[in-house]
C-alpha cells in the first residue's frame, strides 16, 4: 500500500516544473529484453540457449538518469524463483510505485520501502537499486565505485565457464581461450548425470586441459545435484586434482551438510544458491557452511545489500568470489563497479555474460584482456545503453 507521504511527495513532483536539483523518484520504466547466447549454457538443473533480462530505466523529477539491469540464468524461474515476467510485474505494479518521490540519494529509505511493497523478489529490487547508484553517481559525476570507497583494481581476472558437459567440446573451447589470453581459469559444470561418470568426466576435462597448459586452473559447480553422501564419495577426486574450489554440491536448504563437507575437506566448499543477502552470509559463515562467499550483485538484492554482504565476510576472514547471473554489459559493469572496491577478492570473478552473449545493449562492450576484465572507468556504471538496441531487443506483448 502507498503511503500519504509517499502520495504527497509524488503529486508534489508531478505539479512543480522541472528543476535539476530535484532528485527524487519521478519514473521507472521495465522493459524486457530477449538476447541470444552463443552457445547453450549448462546448469545441472537446465540448459538454455538465451538470455532474458529487464532493464530498468529510473528518471528523477530534474532529469537525472540511471540504468539497471535485472535478471535470471535464462530469464526463466528455474534457478531462483524468479523471472523476468514476474521482475517486471513486481516492479511496475509494486516496487515503483512505492520509491515514486523518494530522493535518489535516501537509499535507506527507497530499500525500506521496496521491502514493505514486496517481500523477497531480489533480481527485481536489484535492478532498481542499481539504477539508483547509476543515477547518483552520474549526479555526482563519479564512478559508482567511488560510493563503496573507490576502486582498489582497474582489472579483475576473470573465470571462463566450460558450459557444454561434453567432453571433447569442453576442452576445445578450454584451449581456445587459453591460447587466446582471454580465460586460465575454468569452471566445470557438472551434476546432470551419473556422479561418477561425470565426475571422471570433469577430472579427463582438466588433465587434458593442463597437459596442453599446466598453468590453466579449475573449478567445479554442482548446483546442488548430489546428496551428502554422494558429496563425501566423489569430492576427494577433485582435491587430489587440486581443484580451486567446488561449488554448491547439495541443495541449498541443507545448511548442515554444507558444514559437514567444509569441515571435512581441505579444497574450498563455496555456497551459492543457499547464499541470497547479508543475512544469508551471516548465518552460513557462522555456521562454517561456506569457505568462499560469492558475491552477486543480482542474488543479492542490489549493489548496496552485496556490499553488507561482502562486509560481513569479510568481518569474518572469508574471502571473496565476484559471481554473476548471466549479465548484459549493463549488469556486468554494475558487478565491476562494487568487485572494483572490495580489497578482499583473491578468486576473482565470474563476470563473462558479455562474452557469452551474442547481442548486447551498450554503445561499448565491456573488455576483456589478459586473463582480466576491465573495470569501466566513466561516470556511473561506466557504460553507455545504446537505446536503439534496448528497443530492438525489447519483448513485443
Amino acid at each position: 500500500m502507498t503511503s500519504v507521504t509517499q502520495l504527497s511527495l509524488s503529486a508534489a513532483s508531478e505539479n512543480r516544473p522541472p528543476d535539476h536539483r530535484d532528485h527524487t523518484i519521478g519514473e521507472v520504466i521495465a522493459t524486457i529484453v530477449d538476447l541470444p547466447l552463443r552457445r547453450p549454457h549448462f546448469h545441472a538443473t537446465g540448459t538454455h540457449a538465451n538470455q532474458s533480462l529487464v532493464i530498468v530505466e529510473l528518471l528523477t523529477a530534474g532529469g537525472g538518469v540511471g540504468w539497471g539491469e535485472g535478471g535470471t540464468p535464462g530469464g526463466t524461474a528455474f534457478w531462483g524463483g524468479e523471472c523476468v515476467e514476474s521482475i517486471k510485474l513486481i516492479i511496475d505494479r509494486y516496487l515503483a510505485p512505492a520509491i515514486t518521490g523518494i530522493s535518489v540519494f535516501d537509499h535507506e529509505r527507497i530499500l525500506a520501502a521496496m521491502d514493505r511493497a514486496a517481500a523477497n523478489n531480489h533480481f527485481a529490487k536489484a535492478a532498481i537499486d542499481v539504477a539508483v547508484h547509476d543515477a547518483v553517481a552520474r549526479l555526482m559525476g563519479v564512478p559508482v565505485s567511488q560510493l563503496f570507497g573507490g576502486a582498489t583494481r582497474t582489472t579483475i581476472p576473470v573465470l571462463w565457464a566450460l558450459a557444454a558437459a561434453v567432453y571433447e567440446a569442453d576442452v576445445t573451447d578450454a584451449l581456445e581461450q587459453l591460447e587466446a589470453g582471454r580465460h586460465r581459469v575454468f569452471k566445470l559444470k557438472i551434476g546432470k548425470g551419473d556422479a561418477g561418470a561425470e565426475t571422471r568426466r570433469a577430472i579427463a576435462t582438466a588433465t587434458a586441459i593442463a597437459d596442453h597448459h599446466p598453468h590453466a586452473r579449475f573449478v567445479v559447480d554442482l548446483n546442488q545435484a548430489w546428496d551428502e553422501p554422494t558429496a563425501m564419495r566423489w569430492l576427494p577426486a577433485f582435491q587430489e586434482r587440486d581443484f580451486l574450489f567446488v561449488e554448491q554440491p547439495v541443495p541449498a536448504w541443507n545448511v548442515e551438510s554444507m558444514s559437514r563437507l567444509a569441515s571435512r575437506f581441505d579444497i574450498p566448499i563455496m555456497a551459492d544458491e543457499a547464499l541470497w543477502d547479508f543475512h544469508d552470509a551471516f548465518e552460513l559463515i557462522r555456521r562454517g557452511a561456506t569457505d568462499i562467499y560469492a558475491v552477486k550483485v543480482a542474488k543479492g538484492g542490489g549493489l548496496r545489500r552485496a556490499y553488507k554482504a561482502a562486509a560481513v565476510a569479510e568481518a569474518a576472514g572469508v574471502p571473496l568470489y565476484g559471481g554473476m547471473a548471466l549479465e548484459s554489459s549493463i549488469g556486468t559493469a554494475a558487478g565491476l563497479q562494487l568487485f572494483s572496491a572490495l580489497p578482499n577478492l583473491p578468486f576473482g570473478c565470474e563476470l563473462i555474460g558479455p562474452r557469452l552473449l551474442a547481442e548486447d545493449l551498450t554503445i561499448e562492450p565491456i573488455e576483456y584482456r589478459d586473463h582480466e576484465v576491465v573495470v569501466p572507468s566513466g561516470v556511473g556504471l561506466g557504460v553507455e545503453i545504446d537505446r536503439a538496441r534496448v528497443q530492438s531487443f525489447a519483448r513485443r506483448e
